[in-house]
């Protein structure tokens, strides 16, 4: 059964987990595998200024903006991660831009030599394959098979599963695997009952940043009544700490089960009055429209009443 929901609660969940030095370290170095990326210095990735204004007074944002330094050379770079759950054919345009505007401030500030940017672009959609071509310019220093080509991550091709024993304690192969199964409930319960073992070997950081995910993603799967008590599991398991993640989970799964079977009998429940409706207006008896509905005489009555008022 599969329950979508608005993109934009995932572009949101895809900034926050690259706002995390680990979590572009692990993007650049063990999912996009960029050569010179093993020579990152971890402790001097740090997010920068992600606000730039053209010259038409236009304010733009990229999704997220770090710069790091290797470790072999004095030299910073910056990586922009834009976050696409639809395909977007302006992306080359609008990464360009986007480089443009930071060398355009490095240009103001003084600097002597441009500072290389990498442009990443993450794409979470399951429905549509992204085909946008990839080449933005030509060539730039050691960085000239990366810096005018965008990287795609394409989280539906990525082998989640594989990735998921390269880090103990990185969020985001976890988020990768759950999010390539996002639409389709059953499979989002299988895949957090398979990886609560790995999340009871998460850091109190990212067991509270994996809530954030979860508030994001699952919990609007809940009607209002439900999201209370889903609440109250997030509050049990930061007091609790991830020795508790197992009984989280638990609990998770049990309300997204009862979530979906409500969803069901609710959609059957007005699969039979659409057709005692039907029925009614076909002149069909009441005792016949309950015998194939599945309604009680007294149900079909007040139907009646309302359809043929």
């Amino acid at each position: 059964m599969r329950d979508s929901l608005p993109p934009q609660e995932h572009d949101s969940t895809f900034k926050f987990l690259f706002e995390n030095a680990k979590d572009i370290l692990f993007l650049v170095r063990d999912v996009i595998g960029y050569s010179w990326a093993k020579d990152i210095q971890e402790d001097s990735i740090e997010l920068a200024n992600k606000e730039f204004v053209d010259e038409d007074f236009l304010q733009r944002r990229a999704d997220v903006i770090a710069k790091a330094k290797l470790k072999d050379r004095e030299v910073y770079f910056y990586i922009i991660i834009e976050n696409q759950s639809r395909v977007d054919g302006n992306m080359p345009k609008r990464l360009l831009e986007y480089m443009i505007l930071l060398w355009a401030k490095k240009i103001r500030e003084g600097v002597k030599k441009l500072p290389a940017i990498i442009p990443i672009v993450t794409y979470n959609g399951l429905d549509k394959d992204w085909d946008i071509p990839q080449e933005i310019i030509s060539e730039f220093d050691i960085f000239k098979d990366d810096i005018f080509r965008y990287a795609l991550v394409n989280i539906s091709k990525l082998d989640a599963k594989a990735l998921l024993q390269e880090e103990e304690d990185v969020l985001s192969p976890v988020v990768f695997y759950l999010e390539q199964v996002r639409d389709d409930t059953e499979k989002l319960i299988e895949r957090l009952k398979e990886l609560v073992p790995k999340l009871q070997n998460f850091s109190q950081t990212n067991m509270e940043r994996f809530l954030t995910w979860a508030g994001n993603v699952i919990r609007p799967r809940f009607p209002k009544e439900e999201r209370e008590k889903y609440d109250k599991l997030d509050q049990e398991l930061k007091q609790g700490g991830v020795a508790k993640m197992g009984e989280f989970v638990s609990n998770v799964a049990k309300l997204l089960d009862e979530a979906q079977m409500k969803k069901y009998n609710e959609g059957v429940i007005k699969t039979r009055i659409e057709i005692a409706r039907n029925m009614i207006k076909e002149g069909a008896e009441d005792i016949f429209i309950a015998k194939v509905t599945g309604l009680t005489i007294e149900e079909v009555r007040k139907l009646r009443d309302e359809t043929l008022s």
